[in-house]
C-alpha cells in the first residue's frame, strides 16, 4: 500500500489537480487502515499518516514549483482540512474497520 501512495505522488503525476490526487489517495489510505488490526495500531496509523503527508507535501511543492519554507509548506491543517485527506489517527470509533 505504501508503494501505491509512492506511485501516486511521483513527479509524473503533477499534471493532475490536487483534489483528484487526494481523491485517489483516500481509498488507499483507508484500505491500509482496514488491514492494520493489531495492538500497535496507533503507531502504524501515525506512520501511514506521516508518510502520506510527507509525500503529498513533496508532490505539491513540485507541482507548484515552490521551495521548502522554515515554518513548513502546506501545513497539516491545509492537507486534512482543505483537501480532506484521510487521517487515520483521528478517526472515531464509529468507523467499522477501526474497531479491533
Amino acid at each position: 500500500m505504501v508503494e501505491k501512495v509512492h506511485a501516486l505522488t511521483t513527479r509524473s503525476w503533477t499534471w493532475q489537480e490536487t483534489t483528484e490526487l487526494v481523491n485517489q489517495l483516500k481509498p488507499h489510505v483507508a484500505r491500509m487502515g482496514e488491514l492494520l488490526r493489531s495492538r500497535h495500531r496507533l503507531k502504524a496509523y501515525r506512520a501511514i499518516d506521516n508518510y502520506t503527508a510527507v509525500r503529498l507535501r513533496r508532490w505539491l511543492r513540485i507541482k507548484h514549483k515552490t521551495r521548502r519554507r522554515k515554518g513548513g509548506s502546506y501545513p497539516l491543517s491545509h492537507l486534512y482540512g482543505h483537501f480532506k485527506l484521510v487521517r487515520l489517527c483521528r478517526l472515531g470509533h464509529d468507523v467499522p474497520w477501526v474497531k479491533a
